[in-house]
């Protein structure tokens, strides 16, 4: 595999969008409290838009998650779990 920075680039930028239009879609529930943006928006994030991504890009995601072993659904779901401890202690 041959380095290509421009692609690194791409994918930063891609992320810096991600992060900044984090908020955009808050604008149209300034009345709901925090902790409901959080819940809805947590939810759409970590539950919707992965199922609807790997069911868009990927011919058959069940058959591919139950190809995996143990071992690699374990670490998976480890590294995200420690993913979100992370997230929950920051700041």
């Amino acid at each position: 595999m041959v380095a290509n920075p421009f692609v690194g680039v791409l994918f930063h930028w891609l992320g810096r969008a991600g992060v900044g239009s984090f908020y955009v879609p808050y604008k149209g529930v300034k009345k709901w409290s925090w902790e409901v943006i959080l819940v809805v928006g947590g939810f759409f994030s970590w539950i919707i838009c992965p199922w609807v991504l790997a069911l868009l890009l990927t011919k058959n995601v069940l058959g591919v998650l139950q190809q995996q072993s143990v071992t690699t659904l374990w670490w998976t779901y480890f590294f995200g779990a420690m993913w979100g401890f992370g997230g929950l202690t920051f700041g």
